[in-house]
């Protein structure tokens, strides 16, 4: 009896001595998370699940653990990652929309579109699924479907901002620049410290011709962003239209600071300088 009492004591030790590791591991994953530590994140992440293989609480692990692997570069392992969780959580729409948004930086494009698919089987109304399945139709130059999806999600929300930068999006990208200059101005009026917005008419601008209306939302993406690369980028495009060629590759070489990838950034140099 003594020896059963033991035993049973020992057990609840370890068991108890688990549940603590498995929380310190946690734990240590959120403040890793929290300063961008991917590497030292997905560890901790990876000893919990060790730590304690049927924690009920391991569908979110995994699906933190599948964006750190993302974060890291390492598409193939968060993808198997998140299906991993899918398996214990089929319905769960943050992993759901997690996998779809991997497909899509994978360039996998139907699979991401069969997951923004089944997110909208789930709520009709999902206006982020929506936006980003019309997106990918216009990637792949189905049109109709596009716009289909981004019709229906103002017939649901005739206020949407999503659904006008969809259509801005679309029309920039159809060669309808006026029309694409209007939907970016009526999200901005809702929302006028968004550099994305900014960045985004700058670019529309940049293509119909109109420098001087870029370089105004260029100079607010800036204030809004300025470390954002991108910004760079068009700024330089915008000097190139002018032929101020030095200038451009200044903010080329920018963008390469800020983290531009560098290829792009001596491919476009390459250019200017021809």
């Amino acid at each position: 009896m003594k020896q059963l009492i033991f035993t049973l004591l020992l057990c609840l030790f370890i068991s108890n001595a688990q549940a603590d590791t498995y929380y310190q591991w946690v734990d240590s994953a959120d403040i890793y998370i929290s300063q961008e530590q991917w590497s030292k994140a997905e560890n901790a992440l990876l000893n919990a699940l060790r730590a304690e293989p049927a924690n009920a609480q391991n569908s979110l692990l995994l699906s933190n653990l599948g964006t750190v692997q993302r974060y890291c570069g390492k598409y193939q392992e968060a993808l198997d990652t998140y299906t991993m969780a899918l398996f214990m959580t089929p319905r769960s729409t943050t992993l759901i929309r997690n996998r779809a948004a991997l497909y899509a930086e994978m360039d996998s494009l139907d699979l991401a579109c069969a997951n923004y698919s089944h997110l909208i089987i789930l709520d009709d109304s999902d206006e982020d699924a929506l936006y980003n399945r019309a997106l990918i139709y216009m990637q792949k130059g189905d049109t109709v479907a596009c716009r289909k999806d981004l019709e229906y999600m103002l017939s649901n929300n005739p206020n949407s901002s999503k659904a006008r930068m969809g259509f801005a999006t679309f029309f920039k990208a159809q060669g309808y620049y006026s029309e694409a200059i209007e939907m970016y101005d009526q999200v901005i009026r809702e929302n006028n410290n968004a550099a994305h917005l900014y960045i985004g008419r700058a670019e529309t601008y940049i293509l119909w011709g109109k420098s001087l209306e870029a370089d105004k939302d260029i100079a607010r993406a800036m204030e809004l962003a300025p470390n954002d690369p991108f910004v760079y980028i068009l700024r330089a495009y915008n000097k190139i239209a002018r032929y101020e060629y030095a200038d451009a590759v200044r903010d080329v070489e920018r963008a390469r600071e800020l983290g531009y990838d560098t290829t792009t950034c001596d491919n476009l140099i390459n250019e200017i300088m021809k």
